[in-house]
């Protein structure tokens, strides 16, 4: 087992599972143990800054995973419900008395389906929305915190 494996294993956490967590404890005990003599006299705060940043995309991808998930589940619920009602319409279409009213049948449906594509069109935009916001929101976080930072530097 490797030895990054059995840290990981050792601590409870669950092997292939990143967490903004995780990773800034994985970036705190490399920086404090793989850190040679003549480097501790670098900034010691270039890990911090590298841990917020990591962290920062860390959050990003979790957003873009959950988004995703969002995604599937929305497209697998609607693809059932499509589905679905594909039955029963053939099924009514069995007990149609004259071509009128397997016409009228075939519309309706036709009709009733279209108005669903577009909702489910509309659902999955807000969908996509959330998701690029919730991936945006840390990254853009961590880049005014790193203006500030430097403004006040500058200052």
């Amino acid at each position: 087992m490797a030895e990054s494996t059995k840290k990981t294993a050792k601590s409870g956490k669950s092997a292939g599972r990143l967490t903004a967590e995780t990773v800034s404890t994985a970036i705190r005990e490399k920086s404090s143990h793989s850190r040679p003599a003549a480097e501790s006299a670098a900034p010691a705060d270039l890990s911090d800054v590298q841990r917020h940043n990591l962290e920062a995309f860390v959050e990003a991808n979790e957003a873009i995973m959950k988004g995703i998930s969002a995604l599937n589940a929305e497209m697998i619920a609607f693809g059932n419900k499509r589905v679905l009602e594909n039955v029963e319409r053939s099924e009514s279409l069995w007990h149609c008395e004259d071509p009128e009213q397997a016409f009228r049948l075939q519309f309706d449906f036709f009709q009733s389906a279209m108005q669903q594509y577009l909702d489910q069109a509309n659902n999955m935009m807000a969908i996509m929305s959330r998701m690029a916001e919730e991936f945006w929101t840390p990254l853009g976080a961590r880049a005014s915190g790193s203006l500030r930072g430097l403004d006040e530097e500058s200052r």
